[in-house]
């Protein structure tokens, strides 16, 4: 039998986290929400392992294991793939809806308890120094370990009281969560789509007062 080779997507290596909170950051693994149809740098499994290394979901040795397990079980990697692409685009719905001012819509919040019960029976507490956190009771060869952070940061994302601060970047429709003391920021990244917003604006008005000046 011959083995599949899947190659992950090399534009991964230079994907942003500009989100600002981890499930937001899952969110923004297209290139632009504003253009149709949209750019996915997430183009099958390993994509997905990828970008969950890169981010730091899962170590190096993790990444490797996640990596040699799916030849032999394409099927269920394929079908984990779609469901945590749907976990992406639930995400994207809720998070949006609330950057509008809007309450996310009920049916979401359906699916998106779903997401929950199929991850946080996996949550365990763990004690360092007095301190408590959570972690994971997931095989290192488990899939789940990269959407289950995912889940949780977006469960306590939805919990906290910062909803007021997530954000759709007006250039590419990136979705973020606005840290900035006064909470006025308007892109993603001020180094990629806010400089090209102002290039642009800087272009409108030059060319507006061309026009002026003309006219008079």
């Amino acid at each position: 039998m011959t083995q599949v080779v899947l190659k992950r997507n090399e534009r991964i290596d230079h994907i942003q986290f500009d989100g600002g909170t981890l499930c937001l950051d899952f969110v923004n693994t297209v290139h632009d929400r504003k253009k149709k149809p949209v750019p996915d740098y997430l183009h099958h499994i390993i994509d997905l392992v990828a970008w969950a290394g890169k981010i730091g979901l899962v170590d190096k040795k993790s990444e490797t294991l996640l990596n040699r397990s799916i030849p032999g079980n394409l099927k269920k990697s394929d079908q984990f793939f779609t469901y945590a692409l749907s976990l992406r685009e639930l995400l994207y719905d809720m998070f949006f809806t609330i950057s509008q001012g809007n309450a996310t819509r009920n049916a979401d919040l359906e699916k998106f308890n779903a997401y929950i019960a199929d991850h946080f029976s996996f949550i365990n507490l763990k004690a360092k120094q007095g301190e408590y956190r959570a972690g994971w009771n997931l095989p290192n060869d488990s899939l789940q370990r990269i959407t289950a952070p995912v889940v949780k940061d977006a469960y306590e994302l939805l919990l906290g009281n910062r909803l007021d601060r997530v954000k759709e970047c007006s250039n590419c429709g990136w979705l973020f969560l606005d840290t900035t003391k006064n909470g006025k920021r308007r892109w993603c990244s001020m180094k990629s789509c806010g400089s090209n917003i102002k290039a642009l604006e800087w272009y409108y008005r030059q060319k507006e007062t061309k026009q002026v000046s003309h006219a008079s």
